[in-house]
């Protein structure tokens, strides 16, 4: 029995979606049922009361003191990655709507080929994708919710014990903002992954791609059928390739200012939390240094659920090339079937996109930069930390 019923893609990312417009992210509306974008006043009205929060945040987080500790490094670092966090939320609700058409326009792509792999008899589980989507975006609600009331309800220290209901209120949206664009970041690359491999599948069973295979799986069709399979294979990866164009056109700048914001807290609450546990008396600092590293392991783990999931999309991708050019090693084909192939390999060849932020493309090897950086980084950190202390005493 289904809990519920989801059949396009659309259905998949809403619960994502309805977060995220709940909190200012997405100022636009989409008609689930007829499938259409469309923008009303209660949006526009949306966008400037999210972008006047956002302000009302950042001008409340630039007067507030944040010296929880005795390390100038320390307090600076927070200072500016909170800082720098706020300016994120308030960029991400601008940027969204000037690229809502094309963000739209890439879930119609993806929409169309569903439609033709539904054709062809490959029915995605848009169920699965809907599960990931709620899942997705209720982790951090609830990690965001659960730290909130620690921070400000359980822990009594100096630094949240400044802030009034109203302040809580404009910081819980900001770190929302962060946290739920991060899944929906993830959802949309979920969901690009997922036809990729619904397309290698679909060659891997249409044509021969290892040595054990039928070198003559597809003689049970004519000519002019494989042909036509060979060029909806090409149709197909055309149109996953522009939704990765879509996808880095809409989302790479924000991205990579997310990450940026996400590396410098996650690196100075490592850092904080080094320098809280090397002091020989125990005081609030190191609860307040705990609660900052897990905001830390909640913005890092954004860094690794997308760079993993470009990853796998970037590697589906590849994938495709290989099994086709596998099915030309291992199958006996026609002439005209084997032109047809020709022409699909030299697309694939001039079309590979990969998912990038800009700088960086989302590869294993990025992942494996990042980790080592941070540490690097930390261990200068606490050089600097140790030579101002032996200069104090």
């Amino acid at each position: 029995m289904k809990w519920f019923s989801v059949d396009s893609v659309y259905d998949s990312i809403r619960p994502v979606y309805r977060a995220g417009k709940l909190i200012g992210i997405f100022t636009h509306t989409i008609d689930f049922e007829r499938q259409l974008l469309s923008t009303n006043t209660r949006d526009q009205v949306l966008l400037v009361v999210a972008i006047l929060m956002d302000v009302y945040a950042l001008t409340v987080s630039t007067r507030v003191s944040y010296s929880f500790s005795n390390s100038i490094l320390l307090n600076v670092g927070i200072y500016c990655s909170v800082n720098l966090g706020i300016i994120i939320s308030l960029s991400i609700s601008l940027c969204n709507r000037f690229v809502v058409g094309r963000m739209f326009r890439m879930f119609s792509t993806l929409d169309g080929v569903d439609q033709i792999l539904k054709r062809d008899g490959y029915r995605l589980n848009h169920q699965l994708n809907h599960l990931l989507s709620c899942i997705y975006m209720a982790i951090p609600i609830l990690v965001n919710f659960f730290l909130m009331i620690s921070t400000f309800f359980i822990v009594q220290d100096q630094s949240s014990q400044q802030f009034t209901a109203t302040e809580m209120v404009v910081f819980l949206r900001s770190s929302l903002v962060f946290t739920i664009f991060g899944s929906y970041i993830t959802v949309a690359l979920t969901t690009i992954y997922m036809r990729f491999r619904a397309l290698n599948k679909m060659i891997s069973e249409k044509f021969p791609t290892s040595r054990t295979a039928d070198p003559y799986k597809h003689s049970n069709s004519s000519v002019t059928e494989v042909v036509g399979i060979v060029r909806c294979i090409g149709d197909i990866h055309e149109q996953l390739s522009e939704t990765i164009v879509d996808f880095n056109y809409c989302f790479a700048l924000q991205i990579l200012l997310m990450m940026a914001s996400a590396f410098g807290y996650t690196l100075f609450s490592i850092f904080g939390l080094i320098h809280a546990f090397s002091q020989v008396e125990a005081d609030e600092s190191h609860q307040v240094s705990m609660n900052n590293m897990v905001y830390g392991c909640i913005y890092l783990s954004f860094i690794i659920q997308v760079v993993v999931a470009g990853s796998l999309v970037t590697k589906e991708c590849k994938r495709t090339v290989i099994f086709v050019h596998k099915a030309v090693c291992y199958g006996y084909y026609d002439m005209p079937i084997l032109l047809q192939i020709k022409f699909l390999s030299q697309q694939l060849r001039s079309i590979a996109p990969r998912v990038s932020c800009l700088l960086f493309d989302f590869e294993w090897p990025f992942l494996v930069s990042v980790a080592a950086t941070l540490v690097m980084h930390v261990v200068i950190l606490v050089q600097f930390d140790l030579s101002i202390i032996a200069n104090k005493v």
